[in-house]
């Protein structure tokens, strides 16, 4: 449970920055330094083996985030 909470805790900041990129009220580049820096923070949490997946599914989370940022930007340029 507590390995899960390690991980999950990250994915409420990775919706707020879901909801502000979808709301469209805050800078693109404030949007994608938060993502670096959310990227950043996990991957440097440790986990157990066992529970590497959820690791490796909130960073593609976070990835697939940043892409629809840079295909909202490219759609506003």
């Amino acid at each position: 449970y507590r390995v899960r909470q390690r991980v999950f805790r990250w994915y409420a900041r990775l919706r707020e920055v879901e909801e502000r990129m979808e709301a469209r009220d805050t800078p693109l580049t404030e949007l994608l330094q938060e993502l670096d820096d959310l990227d950043d923070v996990v991957s440097h949490i440790s986990v157990p083996l066992a529970h590497a997946d959820e690791l490796y599914t909130l960073r593609s989370h976070i990835e697939k985030t940043r892409r629809r940022l840079l295909a909202q930007a490219a759609e506003g340029a």
